[in-house]
């Protein structure tokens, strides 16, 4: 049994674990918000066809199985609709995780990551005792999503060089922390 729930509540959305069932819509999601996410996610290098993306969905479920990684859709309470997607990723060495996240381009500044990665960064704290810290990366001039990590307690922790490898990266990305013991002592107030 994995060590995240399948479903996260994060208000506005919610957050749902990676089946077959939804590539379509997430396909669609993709396909809307294709021209943002090629500027900032090397993922989306080019449209995928549904038999790929059936693929990384399918990958994405045994990760999850396996507790190495957990993919999530956003999709939001109003309308079912799939609005975005995120995740906890073994990126950043055996004592943390690094969390992603994108939004539908039609549904941007509706709060839905901060949500989502606030949902993300909850679950991960409370299921993985283990866990001493998370990440948040991206491009410096990604400026939509570092007002994200600020909102839920992140610390801009470093500035890296980086390869460039999507349209809009400059060379250069932000690394942003949050701990386990400020993680806690934030839910003490």
């Amino acid at each position: 049994m994995p060590l995240l729930p399948d479903r996260l509540i994060a208000g506005p959305v919610e957050l749902l674990r990676w089946r077959e069932k939804f590539v379509d819509d997430l396909l669609a999601a993709t396909v809307a918000s294709y021209a943002e996410l090629h500027e900032w996610m090397p993922w989306a290098s080019t449209i995928p066809t549904k038999a790929a993306l059936r693929e990384v969905v399918d990958a994405g479920y045994a990760s999850f199985e396996a507790d190495q990684e957990w993919q999530y859709l956003f999709r939001e309470v109003e309308t079912g609709e799939v609005v975005g997607g995120g995740g906890l990723h073994k990126r950043v060495g055996p004592d943390g995780l690094e969390i992603g996240y994108w939004v539908r381009s039609d549904r941007t500044g509706c709060g839905y990551a901060t949500a989502g990665a606030g949902a993300l960064t909850d679950a991960a704290f409370r299921s993985l005792p283990k866990l001493q810290f998370l990440e948040i990366t991206m491009d410096k001039a990604n400026h939509a999503s570092a007002q994200i990590p600020r909102k839920l307690g992140f610390r801009l922790d470093r500035e890296v060089s980086r390869d460039i490898v999507t349209p809009g990266h400059t060379g250069r990305g932000l690394v942003w922390m949050l701990n386990r013991s400020t993680w806690e002592s934030s839910r003490l107030i």
